[in-house]
């Protein structure tokens, strides 16, 4: 009876067990990233806080059933403390992605340090997330346990991301480049562009500028997973180019759109498609990296047409020239027409790209005390061939996406271009100020060493929801420049640029705007003085997340 009763008992246990951990669909899986968004409350010896914190990480390898992760942002929140994360933090994902640890240490702008060790444990999960309880301790001037529940999403880094559809008003070929490394699943890009808008006859060229072979297919796209990082696709048979070695080249042209199909809403939503333009669009892919994923689309005849100035002033040959592109960045709609006018006293060409390295160093000279001009890589979107002076060059914007174009004789010659939907304006934009006298380091020395939170910009920290236009405006006296970045907690060079913000000199009372369509935490900082800093966190509309605000 006694061993029957033991063996009820295990029975028992191994049912609770099953229960108690539940089907993640969204587990942490290798080399993703994910957002932990929590929110809670922190108990001390006399006080109950309320808490809230912010981590992004990248999870690795997997090593058996536990896999280490690397943090790439963080901010925590006490009361209406704000503490940024310092120094190298631990990062244990365990048992196939239910429980995971978290250590490491955040500073506030006084340089008061708090030191964090929590422990996190699934609750529930489906295709939209995950559902964590953490608890552990947080360790200041106090020692205070922490509650928090948290929400760990899926996400693609931050940002726009470069998926504007150019269509050459003078051609009816479009080059798609695969990228260098696109057989990496990390990459957040794999084709420029990921998707184009066409008429029919156009010509689409793939070329492979990857370091292994690649292959092209037409199909329908069943199955997106949450994380976006595979997809299921079945062949349709219109599209298969082959094997298309690296440097070669494969071309389709397009005969027809089938209108009796329509996108998966889910890459639709992927590659910021409304819902009424999926009709007739063609997926291709790559089936040994079917997360390599792109789209071609009927050119819609209906779109509105306006014309948009962006000029080469004069004298923009000299890097020594205050302004060289009038205005330097423009927010459009899809339809909209760019001109660049060569006002200038010297042939130029305006080519789209991505920036490789930054402007300037930290203190603004190179190592010879000459400006360091930024490396931009060409993504064949865009190129005007040599533009005289006083000729134009124009070409139509058909999709939504983020452009950087430059001149690839004078680098510092450059600018973004932000292309958004209509409906994009029911979303307010948040304007930050770059405030008077920013460029003079001030505050305490603590401030200044870790580049934490500060007043050169109003406001330094904010939060968000996907597809929010963002504004700098230029109030000092001298010119700015905002990228984006990933902290190295180095005094000399506190910043690594990742390419994702690239403004370009905003001179005094000129603006600078990007659209974060994406969750995540971006961190922005002017290249020239690095103690000017802030932070962007992204989340999704259903989150009740207030950064600096009183919890309900």
């Amino acid at each position: 009876m006694k061993y029957v009763f033991l063996f009820l008992i295990v029975i028992a246990g191994l049912a609770a067990t099953m229960v108690y951990l539940p089907n993640a669909y969204s587990d942490f899986s290798s080399n993703g990233k994910y957002l932990i968004d929590a929110s809670g409350y922190l108990s001390g010896n006399k006080t109950i806080f309320d808490s809230s914190i912010a981590l992004q990480i990248t999870v690795g390898s997997n090593n058996g059933s536990s896999t280490q992760a690397t943090l790439d942002n963080g901010l925590v929140t006490i009361a209406n403390t704000q503490y940024l994360n310092s120094g190298l933090w631990q990062v244990s994902i365990l048992r196939d992605g239910k429980y995971f640890v978290i250590q490491g240490n955040a500073q506030d702008e006084n340089g008061n340090m708090i030191h964090l060790n929590l422990f996190g444990r699934i609750i529930d999960s489906n295709q939209d997330g995950s559902v964590f309880s953490i608890s552990g301790k947080i360790t200041g001037s106090e020692t205070m346990k922490v509650s928090y529940s948290a929400k760990i999403l899926s996400t693609n880094a931050v940002i726009t991301k470069p998926t504007t559809t150019l269509q050459p008003t003078s051609s009816s070929t479009v080059n798609i480049s695969i990228l260098p490394s696109a057989y990496d699943i990390n990459n957040q890009v794999h084709y420029s562009p990921s998707n184009v808008q066409v008429t029919l006859g156009t010509t689409i060229v793939w070329t492979n500028n990857d370091s292994v072979p690649h292959r092209i297919m037409s199909g329908v796209a069943k199955v997106l997973t949450t994380n976006q990082s595979s997809t299921a696709l079945i062949p349709d048979g219109k599209i298969d180019s082959g094997i298309i070695a690296p440097g070669q080249s494969f071309q389709y042209t397009i005969t027809s759109f089938d209108t009796t199909q329509s996108l998966d809403p889910r890459v639709a939503a992927r590659y910021n498609i409304p819902q009424d333009e999926t009709v007739g669009d063609i997926t291709f892919f790559d089936p040994t990296y079917q997360f390599m994923v792109g789209i071609i689309a009927p050119l819609s005849q209906t779109m509105q047409t306006q014309t948009v100035q962006m000029n080469i002033v004069s004298g923009s040959s000299n890097s020594n020239n205050g302004q060289f592109l009038s205005p330097s960045s423009l927010q459009i709609t899809p339809g909209t027409v760019v001109v660049w006018t060569n006002n200038d006293s010297v042939p130029h060409r305006i080519m789209s790209g991505q920036l490789i390295s930054t402007t300037e160093s930290a203190g603004g000279k190179g190592a010879a005390g000459k400006t360091v001009s930024p490396h931009f890589v060409s993504d064949g979107n865009i190129d005007s061939g040599i533009i005289a002076p006083g000729q134009h060059y124009q070409i139509t914007f058909s999709r939504t996406g983020s452009t950087q174009i430059f001149d690839p004789t004078y680098t510092w010659i450059n600018g973004i271009i932000i292309s958004t939907p209509a409906t994009t304006g029911q979303i307010a934009p948040i304007k930050i100020s770059i405030n008077p006298g920013s460029s003079s380091p001030r505050g305490t020395a603590t401030l200044q060493t870790y580049n934490q939170y500060n007043t050169y910009y109003t406001p330094d920290t904010i939060q968000i929801v996907p597809g929010t236009p963002i504004i700098w405006i230029n109030n000092d006296s001298i010119d700015h420049t905002i990228f984006s970045g990933v902290s190295t907690q180095k005094n000399d060079n506190p910043f690594t640029p990742d390419g994702k913000i690239v403004s370009g000199k905003i001179a005094p009372g000129q603006t600078f705007m990007v659209v974060v369509n994406d969750t995540g935490i971006v961190r922005f900082y002017d290249p020239q003085y690095t103690w000017m800093n802030g932070v962007i966190i992204s989340m999704p509309p259903t989150s009740s997340y207030v950064i600096g605000g009183t919890p309900p």
